[in-house]
């Protein structure tokens, strides 16, 4: 894990603004594209705060030296990205909101078992000493 930056660097929050703008490209391709529900710019703004939620969350928390959290959490999100995309394809109705529920529960299972993880290793480092 070399290549995540190190507790309390500046690079975190150049990973936030890219990962908020990836996020937000996508959740918008998804809604837009595949879904082909028409462009509005207030779901295109409502979808564009939740990425900058997201991404800041999980960077700062990778700010703060959770750096398994911040990979699982993004982890989580992309896979939650892919199932939205998944379950978005040629639905109608309810499933829209299904696949984002989807996405949101996937967003949050990374995020646990980040802190899961980080948990582990806290007390495998405690008990080493």
């Amino acid at each position: 894990m070399r290549w995540i930056p190190a507790a309390r660097s500046s690079q975190w929050w150049l990973l936030a603004g890219i990962s908020t703008l990836l996020i937000s490209i996508l959740l918008w391709i998804i809604r837009f594209l595949i879904l082909g529900q028409p462009f509005t710019g207030i779901h295109a703004f409502r979808f564009m705060i939740l990425a900058v939620v997201l991404s800041f969350l999980f960077s700062f928390t990778g700010w703060l030296g959770a750096r398994r959290l911040w990979l699982l959490s993004n982890l989580g999100t992309v896979i939650g990205l892919i199932l939205m995309a998944v379950y978005s394809r040629d639905q109608t109705g309810w499933e829209d909101l299904i696949s984002f529920i989807v996405f949101l529960e996937a967003a949050a299972a990374g995020f646990i078992l980040g802190l899961i993880v980080e948990g582990v290793f806290l007390l495998l480092r405690q008990t080493r000493k």
